[in-house]
Formats: structure tokens, sequence, C-alpha cells
């Protein structure tokens, strides 16, 4: 097959575990063919097969959804379970928690304010967020956060995991007595951090004095015609707080012994003040993101989709 591949991956998390349980996932894949054939999508369905039918759990727990996008159009091929006891199949608008790949919402918005001149990569994050009073994290700027360079690691980022979520005081102290372990400086090296997304979540809200929830709506969502994508709040049981018509569509999760984790709408951090609950979306939604980061058209274009074309690429 022609063409260079491309994927997101959402992975459903147990933070009682010490590894990452990958039997749910949402994955993207975009090909740019160099030349269309007949048997194209043939080719394509035989190809995502053979990579993602492995993956999927022999015993039901759990389904993948994949999205093809090539030459101007979108494929989708769904395989598994949303439900085992239900036996509800995974479709294209099933609904994920699609974990880590918010970030790629969080980083959009700010490519988007850079082209805009409303903030500045090598701006300090202290400059947004008053509270940040520490050596090392006064040296960190925007773009070592949204680029994984930092050199921050906290203990919400590896296991053992912490046994009682940061509030967000708790999170400014941590960050302000931090100190690197093993010679890291800003922007020296990338190591990936969670901790660093849920601080530019901060700088973004005190930045545009908006909740990260309707600034991502306003930027991203809503200009995409994203109709199946929300950051919710986070419940008293842990599940998010969905309109049914999303929470009816909302896949259950399974860790890697088949267990069920949680319930449809689980939602799972390490952190415990507003704006740090998971994101939930559907692949048909997700390949909408895709396609404006390709720099391709979407079918159904926002009013404002341009702008965020220019900040995804």
């Amino acid at each position: 097959m022609h063409g260079e591949f491309r994927h997101f991956r959402a992975f459903v998390t147990s933070p009682a575990a010490a590894c990452i349980a990958i039997p749910l996932l949402a994955a993207l894949i975009a090909a740019t063919a160099t030349a269309a054939r007949p048997d194209m999508d043939t080719e394509i369905e035989r190809t995502v097969a053979r990579n993602v039918e492995p993956l999927v759990a022999p015993n039901g727990a759990g389904g993948l959804a994949v999205a093809v996008h090539m030459d101007g159009r979108t494929l989708y091929f769904n395989y598994g379970l949303a439900d085992q006891a239900g036996k509800r199949p995974i479709t294209s608008d099933s609904l994920f928690n699609v974990a880590s790949v918010r970030k790629v919402f969080e980083a959009a918005i700010v490519a988007q304010a850079v082209l805009d001149g409303e903030m500045k990569l090598d701006d300090p994050v202290a400059k947004y967020v008053g509270e940040l009073q520490g050596d090392y994290i006064r040296r960190v700027t925007l773009g070592q956060l949204v680029t994984h360079t930092s050199g921050l690691l906290l203990p919400s980022d590896h296991p053992p995991w912490l046994p009682q979520p940061y509030s967000l005081a708790g999170f400014f102290d941590t960050l302000n007595t931090w100190q690197p372990q093993n010679g890291e400086a800003p922007g020296r090296q990338r190591i990936y951090t969670h901790a660093g997304y849920v601080l530019l979540q901060l700088v973004l809200e005190r930045r545009y004095s908006t909740p990260i929830a309707d600034l991502i709506d306003r930027r991203v969502i809503k200009p995409l015609a994203m109709d199946s994508t929300t950051v919710p709040a986070r419940g008293a049981d842990d599940r998010a707080l969905l309109p049914p018509q999303l929470m009816a569509r909302a896949v259950q999760g399974y860790a890697e012994d088949g267990r069920p984790i949680g319930l449809p709408g689980n939602q799972q951090s390490m952190f415990d003040f507003p704006g740090t609950g998971q994101m939930f979306s559907s692949p048909r939604d997700l390949a909408l993101l895709l396609v404006a980061c390709l720099g391709d058209e979407p079918s159904s274009p926002g009013e404002d989709d341009q702008g965020l074309r220019n900040g995804c690429n």
C-alpha cells in the first residue's frame, strides 16, 4: 500500500494497575495514496485487518474502531464489542474515553494562539500562572510544555501511582518544589509528561479566562462540527456527566485480563480539580480533526475551521 501511516490511539487506563490496559482503543490512520486503483479499498481493508485484528480480545472484552482517510474520503472499519455483556458492537459512532488524545486539542489551541499573536512559545508559563514560584518551574516555557521538553516528571506520571489525586493547591506545591533527579533542564530533553499538559490546561484557562472544556469546544469542536466530542465533568461515581444520548454510545472499558473497568463513561485521573476530566469522542469525530490537521477539506466544515487548519499544519 502506498502512502504514509499516521495514527492516534486512545487507551483505557486503570490507576490501580501498574500498566496500561489496551483492550479498547480508537485508532485513526491517514494514508495518502500516490495512485488510486479500483481495488484500493480492498487493499486498505486487508492492511487494517492484518494490523488490528490481533489486538481484539478473543473473549470479546473490548474492540477497536479505525478510520482511514485517503484521497479526500474517509473509510471506517470496526472490530469487536463496545460492551461484552450486552453484545453491543463497536461502530464509528461509539463513544470512547480518548485519554491523552485530548492533548492534540490543547496543542492545536496553542498553535492557533501563536499564529494569532495571542501567545508566544517562549513565554514562561509563570507569566500566566502566578502561583508558580519555584526556581525550576519558572524557567519552563509554553513551547516546552507543548513539546514535552520541560523536563518535568511528577509522581502522577508513572507508577507506583499516587494514593490520592492532586488538589489544585497540592499540584502547585509539587511544581514549586520539584527538582530534577537526572540532570533534566528546560528544553534539553523530551520526556512525556501528563502533568505538563495539566499545567498547560491552567495556562490556557488563565490566558483566556475560560474553562478548558469551553475553550476546546469553542476553538476546536464547534469549528469542525464534532457533535460527539466533549470534556465532561466527573461525577461522584467517577462516571462522566454525559448527556443520555452520548452515554448510550459509551464503550465499556476492560483490563488486560478481561475484567470490566468501572461502567461505561468511567473517568480516572490523578488530578482532582475542574477541567482535568478525560475527554470522550467517537472515531467519526476524531477523523474530522485528523482531516483538518492534514489540511484536507471536511465534508461538513464549521464556520471557523480555517484558523484551526492553520494551527494544525
